[in-house]
């Protein structure tokens, strides 16, 4: 019984809920598959059974979204801005999204023998050391307590796919994650293998989030409640689908006053804030990935970027993505050029297997090109084992080699930081 325990209490709610509402709704289809007349005995009963449908539903997850918040992604709010002619718009069969037809690079998601191939005729190089003080050495930890500076746009790069950007006067996180494995069970799963440098209680106030998809490596469900608690003003930003999920694991209970606390959002859709009198907008762009966090979740929630328009600066979040030339060429046409981005650059190797869900750092400077940043940072390398094969430092020298080569790209700066070392606009 211990050990049933041990395992029982690794399980992420979301995994759990999953779970169980399966098991409850197939019990009600099976009872309503059996055909009864249509009397009002018969309507009493079903009445009833829908009844004890919507208990089972506040048993394993709470509040269930209402219908004006289910109906959101048919019917958009007025608050939001749309311009999806000039962004591609995804795909969507039901509860499913997909990439569309015109992210060429996109091949889908390997097949049982790609994996096969990938894990048993593919040499791993990512030979992270075991040494803590050889990777001290490696990739330092600069230990953050204060997010401070005097210019009008700074960030530091927390690790992995979180940064904390403030621009002017506006602090914005992306895709929060603390987690030491970025996995549903604790003991098992990609392993944290250099810590956060800040510690998530010493985080200053945050006015904004932005979450990319649903993946254990962006969404760390620990991170956005504790967030949450200390923030409780915070807005979410989110993509298609990750609301209900959000509002099931009991997010919007933790500031039930904030009514704002998360904002649903397509690609091509924006949402104008103020912050201390100033003007913002958060936009939705596209990424070419795909998104799953339970057994039977597989592409419920899209993914997407993100970006920030300042009353005079702008930064760009591209999330996991796949290179998609011509949706990065209109997101620097449409909302560039950028002060700063942050582009990935690890997670790449072997490349036919990786490259419809990731860039390596010859497309993110493409990347870097195609959006018109004038500072890109690189990230999604150096802090988690990804299962890619790559050596784990060849994101960051390689990106430094190509960008010395590249001449035509000599008035702009891709450059990659040590965790939580603050980089200035100057």
């Amino acid at each position: 019984m211990d050990y049933i325990s041990k395992w029982r209490n690794v399980w992420q709610p979301d995994i759990k809920m999953q779970i169980r509402m399966r098991f409850a709704l197939s019990l009600t289809r099976e009872e309503r598959s059996v055909s009864q007349p249509n009397n009002k005995t018969t309507r009493q009963r079903r009445r009833r059974r829908k009844n004890k449908d919507r208990e089972r539903c506040r048993e394993t997850c709470g509040e269930r979204p209402t219908m004006r918040e289910n109906m959101a992604t048919v019917f958009q709010p007025s608050f939001l801005k749309m311009s999806q002619e000039d962004f591609a718009t995804p795909l969507r069969n039901g509860k499913t999204f997909a990439n569309p037809p015109s992210f060429k690079n996109w091949g889908g998601l390997p097949s049982g023998r790609d994996i096969f191939r990938f894990r048993f005729s593919e040499t791993d190089h990512e030979n992270v050391p075991k040494n803590a003080s050889e990777l001290d050495q490696t990739i330092p930890i600069k230990n953050l307590t204060k997010f401070e500076s005097k210019s009008k746009l700074f960030a530091s790069w927390l690790g992995h796919a979180t940064v904390l950007v403030n621009i002017e006067g506006a602090t914005v996180i992306t895709d929060p994650i603390w987690a030491q494995r970025a996995s549903f069970i604790s003991v098992a799963g990609p392993k944290r293998y250099r810590p956060p440098p800040m510690k998530i209680e010493d985080l200053p106030k945050l006015d904004y989030g932005v979450i990319s998809h649903d993946h254990y490596d962006h969404l760390d469900y620990e991170a956005v409640k504790k967030i949450t608690e200390m923030n409780p003003s915070i807005r979410w930003f989110v993509p298609l689908g990750m609301k209900s999920w959000m509002i099931c694991n009991g997010i919007q209970k933790i500031s039930p006053s904030n009514a704002d606390l998360i904002t649903e959002m397509n690609w091509g859709e924006s949402v104008k804030v103020k912050k201390d009198g100033k003007d913002f907008e958060i936009w939705c762009v596209p990424a070419q990935h795909w998104g799953q966090r339970g057994p039977f979740d597989r592409n419920h929630r899209l993914w997407s970027g993100w970006s920030v328009i300042g009353p005079t600066k702008r930064f760009y979040y591209s999330g996991d993505t796949g290179f998609c030339e011509s949706e990065f060429r209109k997101i620097g046409d449409k909302l560039g050029p950028f002060d700063l981005a942050a582009i990935p650059i690890g997670a790449y190797e072997p490349n036919w297997f990786m490259k419809s869900q990731h860039i390596n750092p010859e497309e993110a400077v493409s990347v870097h090109e195609l959006i018109k940043s004038r500072m890109s940072i690189g990230i999604h390398w150096g802090t988690y084992h990804m299962g890619s094969y790559e050596h784990y430092l060849e994101p960051r020298d390689k990106l430094k080699t190509l960008m010395e080569n590249r001449e035509d790209l000599k008035h702009t700066k891709f450059i990659t930081i040590s965790p939580g070392e603050i980089w200035e606009l100057k």
